[in-house]
């Protein structure tokens, strides 16, 4: 790891931009976009308090994560309750996150009633068939074996608080407890809406931490491990969690959000890390 301060100022001035002029539309700053809005921001909140986190919860938060994939998440932002975070017609669907409700239905069922939604990727039905056929029965074992689904990842947790070694073994292939269809950014994106305080580690995060731009690695794509490592040390240098580092430099790359360092076309002209970015030095332009 390494720039660590100036990458620290530079998301500073990126949420500072964020909240000023890029989530700021027709006059208006779209709230539900703020970090303190969102649904992670609650749940972090809750488990900060020491609020418990029941099989349902799980449930939820894994559907939620499932969602982030393959489609912008300003898909979802008409049903979401501005005052819980909760994507309310998302709930519905799944009987409020009841897994026996959810078993009751077919894949097929829960795929369709998602795309009439339009929050459908080319992914959507292979989820619901892993949390269908495997990962509900997983979560269960969990809870049947440890008294409740933290319980079991709190073994993992005081071994290693970084949450890396959670993450592994619920995405490792190799794992006898791996969750289908949750690799390592969407299990961190899970473990995130039930307030563990972690990064996503997803293209935006690896390319916007990489040599490329706030140059926190050597590497152009910065490995996910490596990643989550970076944003933890960035979220120590600012006194903000994690998870709330990882959603200002996520915002400031999604589309129908801050839109500004984006993978093709970056808006260098208006970046508050033009300063110590290096996508225009002589050797990124001559590659």
């Amino acid at each position: 790891m390494k720039n660590i301060r100036q990458a620290a100022q530079a998301v500073s001035r990126m949420d500072e931009q964020l909240r000023s002029e890029l989530l700021v539309k027709d006059g208006e700053l779209q709230q539900k976009k703020l970090w303190e809005n969102t649904f992670i921001a609650k749940q972090i909140e809750k488990r900060t308090a020491g609020g418990a986190f029941t099989l349902s919860d799980h449930l939820r938060a894994m559907v939620y994560s499932m969602l982030s994939a393959g489609i912008p998440w300003e898909r979802v932002e008409q049903g979401i309750d501005p005052t819980t975070g909760k994507i309310l017609p998302i709930d519905e669907i799944f009987g409020q996150f009841d897994a026996e409700f959810i078993l009751q239905h077919s894949p097929e069922y829960l795929t369709g009633e998602i795309q009439k939604l339009h929050c459908g990727s080319p992914y959507t039905l292979q989820q619901m068939q892993a949390l269908t056929e495997r990962n509900i029965g997983k979560l269960q074992e969990f809870k049947a074996n440890c008294g409740s689904v933290d319980a079991f990842y709190q073994t993992l947790i005081a071994q290693d608080r970084t949450l890396k070694a959670l993450v592994k073994v619920l995405s490792d292939a190799q794992s006898k407890t791996k969750l289908a269809q949750m690799g390592e950014a969407l299990t961190a994106e899970y473990l995130k809406n039930v307030g563990y305080s972690i990064a996503k580690p997803d293209r935006h995060i690896r390319r916007i931490l990489g040599a490329g731009c706030l140059a926190c690695s050597d590497k152009e794509t910065v490995p996910a491990s490596e990643a989550i490592d970076i944003v933890a040390a960035i979220a120590e240098e600012l006194q903000k969690s994690a998870a709330e580092v990882d959603y200002i430099l996520w915002s400031y790359c999604a589309k129908g959000f801050g839109e500004v360092c984006r993978g093709k076309n970056p808006r260098h002209e208006i970046c508050a890390a033009r300063e110590i970015c290096q996508y225009m030095t002589s050797d990124t332009l001559m590659r």
